[in-house]
């Protein structure tokens, strides 16, 4: 069986803009970054969400690390802040470690 890989969404706490695509650092409706309390989620039509072959590519099975610095959310495999440029504090928190997660949720 081929895996595949689903984009999650997030919600707008600013605006209540909807369902945004979990690339996406800041709304695209009102422009407001999301925080690091947002909750990511799937989406119902998870076919539609299924990213293609170059997505993919530009995704990590591991969580997204928090910067200690600014705050900023990076991808797993970033060795520096994409936002401010610190180094990766290999202690620090990720998505996971935030929220709690147990590998059964998103």
């Amino acid at each position: 069986m081929e895996q595949k890989r689903i984009e999650g969404l997030w919600d707008c706490v600013f605006c209540e803009t909807k369902m945004i695509r979990a690339r996406y650092e800041a709304c695209p409706n009102c422009g407001k970054p999301r925080g690091i309390d947002t909750l990511f989620y799937l989406p119902d039509d998870i076919m539609a969400a299924t990213l293609t072959g170059e997505e993919t590519k530009k995704t990590t099975n591991e969580p997204d690390w928090l910067c200690e610095y600014c705050d900023h959310y990076n991808r797993s495999d970033e060795p520096v802040c994409i936002k401010c440029g610190a180094p990766r504090d290999r202690g620090g928190e990720t998505y996971g470690t935030i929220h709690h997660l147990t590998g059964k949720e998103f």
